[in-house]
């Protein structure tokens, strides 16, 4: 059971506002690094169409309907209603894409959203049937990065976490990770970077085991008995599975061991339990 302990007051109490400082921004920086991987994901989803491309930088793509008809919808989903058909032999333009859906525009500049598969029954200016590439497994197994967010439990109390990793061969890669413990006790945070090696890259199903090493940060909540704010060292090791589901997107479960190094006479002890979404860029 991870457990409190008391290191000097006088040496934590300097460290702690700078401590505090530091793992908030290794947190900002954090969601913003993931928040351009989903942007740029969005703009990849949006525009990689083979056979429908950019002729000029300023100029999108358009697609002629070949079927009598399509609907449009108002917005990218079922639930909105039809509320324009474009026929046969009509020019429309690609604006955007969102999950199965995309936006387009008509010669009139009227705008609305029609399904995937509607646009891949339409023919490009060259005359030819549209079609559209998807990220697909093997996009997944030769990926440079990868981001995530997962929770879960460490030693018992719920636990939110962020990672990126870097991909350096097809088995092995690097994380930089950060953690919230959301105890009632303390307020704890983890920074760590781990070494994770994955055995057999090429399943869909791919077990992993992971090393690692960081830091701390304990700020116990107020209680009748004043304890100190703790900054220690920790070292965990574990293992894990991804499962790839679709596009860009994967499952990710793990279990991992800690080791907690204090300064009493005995050290502590956590098991942490996770599982989230991750994507793939």
């Amino acid at each position: 059971m991870f457990r409190a302990f008391l290191p000097k007051r006088e040496q934590l109490k300097q460290l702690a506002g700078q401590k505090k400082i530091f793992a908030l921004l290794i947190f900002a920086l954090f969601f913003n690094v993931l928040n351009q991987t989903v942007k740029a994901e969005s703009f990849f989803s949006d525009f990689d169409i083979s056979k429908v491309f950019f002729t000029e930088a300023e100029e999108l793509a358009r697609v002629q309907v070949v079927e009598p008809f399509v609907e449009w919808r108002s917005g990218p989903a079922e639930g909105y209603p039809v509320y324009h058909i474009s026929e046969r032999g009509e020019w429309l333009t690609i604006l955007k894409r969102k999950t199965d859906w995309m936006k387009v525009r008509d010669v009139n500049l009227k705008e609305g959203w029609i399904k995937v598969d509607d646009i891949l029954l339409t023919q490009d200016e060259t005359g030819e049937r549209v079609s559209i590439v998807e990220p697909v497994f093997d996009d997944f197994n030769t990926r440079h990065w990868e981001a995530g967010l997962m929770n879960g439990e460490f030693d018992s109390v719920p636990v939110n976490a962020g990672y990126l990793g870097y991909w350096m061969t097809n088995n092995l890669s690097t994380e930089l990770w950060l953690s919230q413990v959301l105890g009632d006790s303390s307020e704890i945070l983890i920074a760590n970077i781990n070494l994770l090696h994955q055995p057999f890259p090429s399943w869909r199903f791919s077990p992993f085991f992971t090393i690692g090493v960081g830091k701390i940060y304990i700020q116990p909540k107020a209680t009748l008995a004043r304890e100190d704010n703790r900054y220690e060292e920790i070292l965990h090791a574990g293992i894990g599975a991804r499962y790839y589901i679709s596009d860009r997107y994967f499952v990710r479960v793990e279990v991992k061991e800690h080791k907690i190094f204090t300064n009493r006479e005995t050290n502590e002890e956590a098991t942490e339990w996770k599982i989230g979404l991750s994507v793939f860029f």
